[in-house]
């Protein structure tokens, strides 16, 4: 049977990166379903406007077998500070019934799996959202060392064509980056395609690599008791 292993619900704002990623780079018979929120961009206004359609959208998988259901947003769900991420999981299992998780709670997990104390940070994000997820991150006990926006102001970063900002995009963006006193370099952002360079950052940067995808699906599976080690997606898959 199809998801035998695990069944999981995403809710996303409006791009097929997340799905085409995690159905490339799951195991075998982990199945994922999805819904799309409108997301008019990732400033604080938008991103209100986008969690404010969550328990809504979460309410949809009600009579869904899944066996979680995540909010794979990074910044929609850190944006209103310490516990943000918390209160969306809420909001996900009463709407949902099922055990709920986020991005920004998968990041969490995976810089403690890590050990990191320190961390620097890329996002496509503009200044007002880079300074929230800062602030989260070190309400959350690590110290950023280094957080850069990627100039793409000439991408329409609506969730539709976040995907401009292709690999060799991020790839040189992630090489200019200042890692002096960081142990861990965070990529962060569910719009991008960020899978395919983990591995060959991480060799090249000489320090672990997070990304939003990668520990959204590496925590979802945790969750799902689904303990596979994958190949080319960082340290953080070793464990």
């Amino acid at each position: 049977m199809y998801g035998w292993r695990a069944k999981i619900g995403l809710i996303t704002p409006m791009s097929e990166n997340a799905e085409h990623a995690f159905h490339i780079y799951a195991p075998e018979e982990v199945s994922f379903a999805s819904m799309k929120i409108q997301f008019p961009g990732p400033t604080p206004e938008g991103l209100a406007i986008l969690t404010d359609q969550l328990e809504a959208t979460a309410a949809i998988y009600k009579n869904y077998d899944a066996d979680l259901v995540v909010f794979g947003c990074t910044s929609g769900s850190c944006i209103k500070g310490l516990g943000w991420d918390q209160e969306c999981i809420r909001q996900i299992e009463r709407a949902s019934g099922k055990p709920g998780l986020t991005t920004s709670t998968a990041v969490l997990e995976a810089l403690k799996t890590l050990g990191t104390k320190k961390v620097a940070v890329l996002t496509p994000y503009p200044e007002a959202t880079n300074e929230a997820e800062k602030k989260f991150l070190e309400d959350n006990g690590y110290e950023v060392t280094n957080i850069v926006g990627m100039d793409v102001s000439y991408i329409r970063c609506d969730g539709r064509k976040m995907e401009a900002c292709d690999e060799y995009f991020l790839y040189r963006n992630a090489m200019e980056m200042d890692l002096k006193g960081a142990d861990t370099f965070f990529l962060s952002c569910m719009g991008l395609s960020t899978m395919e360079i983990v591995d060959e950052l991480e060799k090249l940067m000489g320090v672990p690599v997070v990304t939003s995808h990668q520990a959204t699906l590496w925590s979802a599976l945790r969750h799902c008791r689904v303990g596979a080690k994958l190949p080319n997606l960082g340290k953080l898959f070793t464990y």
